[in-house]
């Protein structure tokens, strides 16, 4: 088996929830990880192989199976017999492939041509079956609504572990920032200056890029302020958040897993919703938490008690409808059903 996440920056998301559940129950599989270099560590058991290396080709070529959460790319050309699990990386509230805005001949080609290559396309829920089906026009092979196995871990563990590598105090407030990544910016949205967030409201706030923008350990430091953007699992840093702060990123169908508030720091909506991506339905009355549009709004509503529980009733609907099949149990699911159909071998 040949797996990649984020085109090798990092190995994580439902390519690692995966590879974790495989090593347990069919041991004797070979597994490759792409890495863009060494120093990102694969999975136990697991065979790193550098990108555009002569051993990546040779991986990538000869595995029964593929498991990525992105496009694939280098020239790739699916092998007799080879299967390709696409896994993706988040339920959609932004617009996808062929439903950006503008039309863009060479964008919608090759998002077919992409989409082709696919042999499985994994959701975490219904609505996100029906979006990214006809965002990729991905009609006439299976998509299997099974759940993130990325997200077992947010039922069936705490984040005392995470909590303790990041030096991090059992009673101290912990605040998660984790912004999308933005069409027309390289680097991560500067809307908050975490340092005086950590001040404002007494907390620890941990800072994590988006895929697109992974700057690693550059992008925010100061006391009680912790860069996380290259941490590996975002799963786990959910579970050490006693909050999460985000704009329009898919982590938000994540969190939510956990029951914990969400705030949703937005100064930008109507620039974002109108002309850079749109989105599949109006946030700001579906959002499970409040939409603040500076930091000072932000700050106020972390130190009121009062505020997520003025956002139950919308809470509990946004998790009926995004997370019935987060239960601990995807990943479970997604193996069983490679083994049954014969793409692994046990």
């Amino acid at each position: 088996m040949f797996f990649e996440s984020f085109y090798g920056q990092s190995v994580g998301c439902n390519p690692r929830a995966i590879d974790r559940e495989l090593a347990l129950r069919a041991p004797n599989v070979t597994r490759y990880w792409s890495v863009v270099d060494l120093s990102v560590a694969v999975p136990e058991g697991a065979i790193a192989v550098v990108e555009d290396s002569p051993e990546w080709w040779r991986a990538r070529g000869a595995a029964r199976l593929l498991v990525v959460n992105d496009w694939l790319r280098r020239r790739f050309v699916r092998k007799s017999g080879q299967k390709v699990l696409q896994t993706w990386h988040g339920t959609p509230l932004k617009r996808l492939a062929l439903h950006r805005p503008g039309f863009a001949p060479r964008r919608m080609a090759a998002v077919i041509k992409e989409s082709r290559r696919w042999d499985v396309l994994l959701a975490q829920n219904t609505y996100s079956e029906r979006v990214l089906r006809k965002a990729y026009a991905f009609f006439g092979k299976p998509i299997w609504t099974d759940g993130y196995p990325r997200n077992d871990v947010l039922s069936t563990e705490d984040g005392s572990a995470t909590r303790k590598a990041l030096g991090i105090g059992v009673d101290e407030r912990v605040l998660l920032y984790a912004p999308t990544w933005r069409d027309d910016r390289s680097e991560i949205v500067d809307f908050v200056d975490p340092q005086r967030l950590a001040e404002q409201t007494d907390s620890v706030v941990l800072v994590r890029g988006h895929s697109r923008t992974l700057r690693p350990g550059r992008d925010h430091s100061g006391a009680r302020v912790i860069d996380v953007t290259g941490y590996a699992e975002t799963a786990q840093l959910l579970l050490a958040a006693d909050a999460l702060i985000t704009d329009y990123s898919s982590v938000m169908f994540d969190f939510s897993v956990t029951g914990k508030p969400m705030y949703f720091l937005v100064p930008d909506l109507d620039h974002y919703r109108g002309e850079l991506r749109g989105f599949y339905f109006d946030l700001a009355e579906r959002a499970p938490g409040p939409l603040l549009t500076s930091q000072d709004e932000l700050a106020d509503a972390l130190m009121d008690d009062r505020l997520p529980g003025a956002f139950a009733e919308r809470y509990a609907a946004w998790q009926k409808q995004f997370n019935t099949r987060d239960d601990g149990h995807a990943a479970e699911r997604v193996v069983s059903r490679l083994l049954d159909l014969g793409f692994v071998k046990a």
